[in-house]
């Protein structure tokens, strides 16, 4: 009777991969294919490996974010470290030596946390071999993959295949793979093929890889980056969101059993997939949001700036009822809340790439500073207090709006507020005691001056109070205020 043994796959090096190619003004194509191609790779991989050794679909434990879980007869695993060792050869020099696919084996042998440790720590020691010895021997058994220097031309028309796999996405049906090209995915015939279906279907050849792509005015096409841009309030803006769930890995760790694992592998991969499918074809944002990515446990978005801003309050709203539903009864916090970045394009001659780049960096700084978290216009909020935001960028555009004050008051109040606003505070995020409060309110005053239109002296004094609090003689400024302040702008087109 064959021993089974567990085999877990990990790609590593993806926001490299994702960042490190020149793209041109305004043409996501070329990210949008590698975003593609990656979240595919993960789950092609595996299913090819068992279809070619004729096995059965269920062997899969989980895929997709970057990772598999398969369970295998141990006679197999010399067969399945020669297959991963083809693919991680022409997966590196696809992409530049950027990504490297590592993974290691171990037999099923002991409590799931035994084995889950035995696993990690044979994938890290891969993580830290060099590239010419990924699968080196140890205790569990892996590949020995040796792989020639990269050169430079080793990834000689990466970018026409990323850039026509994403550009094909939109109206592909099946994904096909192709033993003499392992890593590189073709949406035409192969030696196998599944269907791209947009949920998780039944049918055995199919991948569940639902697509949300806003199309332009006419519906013929998908929509440019300019053309989201124009469709947002105020200024004429795209952005890019990602978002994360907080400590998942260590949810996953902690784990009791591998049925465990798998499940909640499954749970948040399906959430991604299913709620940004569902949300993006909602009114607000079917026009204006386009899926760029789906992991595991994040995922990135792209679209007019406000229709990502309004989608990243509901996501983080339905993703909360998701976390008490699911992981009520699991002790910690690992899991139970997400984060998120949106970054805007500066103007029209911003790179994808870069603005991709920048909501990244954002989002690693707002996890390291508090998980469950939302970087907005630079600045880190709780999600609570977006809404302290959003009704100060509600009274400051009814002033402008509804009672003709100029767009520049918003730009003198900022003012205000950053003289006032020390780095020290910045750097905490929270609110401060001003020492003159006398000084900051009479130039509030001064910007916005008092009215005896009793409707206009209510909005005046709440947008003050947003501001500043309601003590003149002990006013604090908060950070939700300098969000507030940036957001009106951008929904003014001051």
């Amino acid at each position: 009777m064959s021993l089974q043994v567990f085999l877990q796959a990990q790609l590593s090096g993806v926001e490299e991969f994702l960042t490190s190619f020149e793209a041109g003004v305004n043409d996501i194509s070329e990210l949008a294919g590698r975003c593609a191609w990656l979240g595919l790779i993960s789950e092609v991989l595996p299913l090819a490996l068992l279809a070619e050794f004729s096995f059965s679909r269920m062997l899969v434990g989980s895929s997709g974010g970057e990772q598999f879980l398969l369970v295998l007869p141990d006679e197999s695993i010399p067969a399945a470290n020669d297959f991963l060792a083809r693919a991680a050869k022409e997966i590196a020099e696809l992409s530049g030596g950027a990504l490297r696919l590592i993974w290691a084996s171990t037999e099923n042998l002991g409590p799931w946390p035994v084995v889950r440790k035995r696993l990690d720590e044979a994938l890290h020691r891969q993580a830290a071999a060099p590239l010419n010895q990924i699968g080196a021997a140890g205790a569990i058994s892996a590949a020995d993959a040796v792989f020639e220097p990269l050169a430079a031309a080793g990834a000689a028309g990466a970018s026409e295949y990323f850039r026509a796999f994403g550009e094909a996405l939109p109206a592909s049906k099946l994904v096909s793979w192709s033993p003499d090209q392992p890593a590189r995915l073709q949406f035409t015939s192969g030696k196998h093929s599944w269907i791209l279906a947009e949920h998780a279907a039944a049918e055995s050849n199919a991948i569940a890889f639902p697509r949300r792509i806003a199309q332009n005015e006419a519906g013929s096409a998908p929509a440019s980056l300019p053309e989201l841009g124009a469709l947002a309030e105020g200024t004429p803006a795209w952005g890019i969101l990602r978002g994360d769930v907080d400590h998942f890995a260590q949810r996953l760790q902690r784990a009791a059993t591998v049925e465990e694992h798998i499940l909640l592998s499954i749970l948040f991969k399906e959430f991604f997939a299913g709620e940004l499918s569902v949300l993006c074809t909602m009114p607000d944002f079917w026009r204006k949001v386009s899926i760029l990515y789906r992991g595991g446990d994040d995922f990135a978005v792209f679209g007019a700036w406000d229709a990502l801003l309004a989608l990243a309050r509901e996501l983080e709203r339905v993703f909360g009822r998701f976390a008490e539903q699911h992981l009520k009864s699991l002790a910690g916090l690992e899991g139970k809340s997400v984060s998120m970045a949106l970054a805007v394009a500066a103007g029209d001659d911003s790179s994808p790439v870069a603005v991709f780049e920048q909501a990244g960096a954002q989002l690693l700084a707002a996890k390291a500073a508090e998980t469950g978290t939302f970087c907005l216009f630079g600045r880190t909020l709780e999600w609570k207090r977006v809404d302290d935001a959003e009704e100060l960028k509600t009274g400051l555009a009814r002033l402008v709006r509804d009672y003709g004050y100029p767009p520049d008051c918003i730009h003198d109040i900022a003012s205000v507020y950053r003289e006032a606003y020390s780095t020290q505070a910045t750097r905490r995020g929270k609110a401060i005691r001003v020492e003159k409060p006398w000084r900051t309110f009479m130039r509030l005053s001064r910007v916005i001056p008092p009215s005896r239109n009793k409707e206009l002296a209510n909005l005046r004094s709440s947008v003050i109070t947003n501001l500043v609090g309601k003590s003149t003689a002990n006013l604090k400024l908060r950070p939700s205020s300098r969000v507030g302040l940036e957001w009106a702008r951008l929904a003014t087109g001051s």
